[in-house]
């Protein structure tokens, strides 16, 4: 199929999807960027992913890119971002192995991991000089996470036609310069285009979020003695750090006493107007999280989901999680980042982890807005840790990145996920621990957050009027608050890249079948199918090809029968 051919196959954009003022404006400074790269810094749940697309939409429209690229921190993300494009007929293949080689023609393009890339950055070079390529790099900080990552992604996309970096979190606790990213002379990141938190809940775009900390009791032993603190003390380093495992303990009384407030609180919510909201606990590892899903079973008396990286089928279970009414999910890493489950209210940070990057990307899964109910504040139930604390009281500041290390939170950690973390000597043993509320942490207070949104273009009141309280009429329920409510491509069994899923299993079913019953092994029949519909390979087919393979295999297996 030709570029042309593939331009043709974009239906209209959704009426039902209008872009929201902060993208129209985006949009416009990335018509006038002149640099290699065009960086957009806006808050979780602000809608990168539908901005990343339509200019993705309108790239390959104008016909000024012939193929995407979207690069993703993981594979589940991967699988949402094209399920997303599907929505607007842009028919991108996810996690598409390296063996494969580049695409074939009849889509618009792939989504894969950086460690895809870094692995094997060959055919996706192949692939962007082969076709003009529009790069869209998702949460680019993972670049520098490992210096290969970075430098096979350079490599692999040196000649992109056009470079769009999409952030939440355009920051690193660590030295190491992001890719594409420019700096300034004080070696500070500095995005084309940024979009805060502050805005975003003044514009009705995201959820206000009430922080609730728990201090309490702790009392552990460490280098055979034996100590006692609440989180108002202050401890050396180690001791600050095995107060707050010991706070975690998934067999004690301080968690038990926060689950079962935060399931008080999720129980509210759902007694009132969002009956299927849902909550989340994030853990400290793979057996923390079985310990806390089972208080968490004792105290609702329903059993939550639990998710982890190691688990095949991660992705359909968070999948299953956000279209159902579960009460509770479980996970350790796969719901920290890029991950959307609108129907988040409640959450419960139960994990060691207190890097700004780490804590922030949790905080996005819960001020995502969904259609219904009006109000929607959310709530987060945390350790009174102080670094916890001083964290929270600075979600809404907006954050770039710094080559220079500067001395912000030292938290002692490396800015890595707790589940790559070794587990300490055994020279600590939780006692003890019970919990107490702290004063509570709300962000946007001072905001009149919870009247009607505005329509997408219409005049607002000043910001400093909607601080002090001032009022605004009566709106219609605005075009961009149906954004989540447009049926997902997830759920679309018949969108494109299921559909090649679907044919590809099909396939080797009936490959299956045949061998058992005739003279030829499985290898002759793919062979034979594929010289039949002009295709070089099976992962090298195309959707039609993959049909008419299909067909001809359901007719002889019929016979043969």
């Amino acid at each position: 199929m030709s570029a042309a051919a593939r331009r043709k196959t974009l239906p209209p954009w959704p009426k039902g999807r209008p872009l929201r003022d902060w993208q129209q404006k985006a949009i416009a400074a990335l018509a006038e960027h002149e640099g290699e790269a065009f960086l957009a810094s806006a808050t979780p749940a602000a809608g990168k992913t539908t901005f990343g697309l339509r200019v993705a939409y309108e790239a390959l429209q104008r016909g000024e890119v012939q193929r995407v690229a979207i690069l993703a921190p993981t594979a589940h993300i991967c699988r949402q971002w094209a399920a997303d494009a599907a929505r607007y007929g842009i028919d991108l293949e996810p996690n598409r192995p390296n063996s494969e080689g580049p695409e074939p023609s009849d889509r618009h393009g792939v989504v894969v991991t950086y460690q895809a890339v870094a692995a094997g950055p060959r055919p996706h070079r192949i692939a962007c000089n082969g076709r003009r390529t529009l790069l869209v790099a998702d949460e680019p900080h993972h670049m520098g996470e490992h210096a290969a990552w970075g430098t096979t992604a350079m490599d692999a996309f040196a000649n992109a036609k056009q470079r769009v970096l999409l952030s939440g979190t355009p920051f690193r606790s660590d030295n190491s310069p992001i890719p594409w990213v420019e700096y300034d002379a004080d070696g500070v990141s500095s995005a084309s285009y940024a979009y805060s938190y502050t805005q975003a809940l003044m514009d009705g775009v995201c959820r206000p979020i009430t922080f609730q900390p728990y201090d309490g009791d702790m009392e552990w032993t460490s280098d055979g003695r034996r100590r006692r603190a609440d989180f108002s003390v202050v401890l050396p380093r180690n001791e600050d750090a095995r107060r707050l495992r010991t706070a975690l303990d998934g067999e004690g009384d301080w968690i038990r006493r926060v689950l079962i407030d935060a399931d008080h609180k999720l129980g509210e919510i759902r007694a009132g107007d969002h009956p299927e909201a849902g909550g989340l606990v994030i853990a400290i590892d793979k057996q923390h999280a079985i310990q806390l899903a089972g208080q968490l079973q004792k105290i609702s008396g329903e059993a939550p989901l639990i998710v982890t990286s190691d688990e095949a089928d991660a992705s359909q279970r968070i999948a299953r999680f956000a279209a159902g009414t579960t009460r509770w999910i479980v996970s350790v890493l796969m719901v920290s980042e890029g991950v959307d489950i609108p129907r988040l209210r409640v959450g419960v940070y139960a994990t060691t982890s207190r890097t700004e990057l780490f804590f922030r990307q949790v905080v996005g899964r819960f001020i995502r807005r969904s259609p219904r109910p009006r109000r929607q504040m959310s709530f987060l139930f945390l350790p009174s840790d102080i670094l916890l604390k001083t964290l929270a009281s600075r979600i809404e500041e907006e954050r770039n990145h710094a080559i220079e290390l500067r001395p912000a939170l030292d938290t002692g950690e490396l800015d890595e996920p707790p589940e790559r973390r070794r587990s300490e000597p055994g020279v600590y043993e939780a006692l003890y621990s019970d919990a107490r509320p702290d004063e509570h942490i709300q962000i946007g207070d001072n905001l009149m957050l919870f009247a009607d949104p505005e329509p997408a273009g219409a005049a607002r009141p000043s910001a400093a009027f909607m601080a002090f309280g001032g009022g605004i009429a009566e709106t219609k329920r605005p075009a961009e608050e149906l954004v989540d409510a447009l049926p997902s491509a997830a759920d679309d069994p018949q969108s494109a890249y299921q559909r090649r899923e679907t044919l590809r299993e099909e396939r080797s079913k009936l490959v299956a079948t045949l061998a058992r019953r005739g003279r030829e092994d499985h290898r002759e029949i793919n062979a034979r199918l594929n010289r039949l519909v002009g295709a070089p390979s099976v992962s090298k087919s195309t959707l039609e090809q993959l049909e008419k393979a299909n067909e001809r295999l359901r007719r002889e297996v019929e016979k043969s029968g």
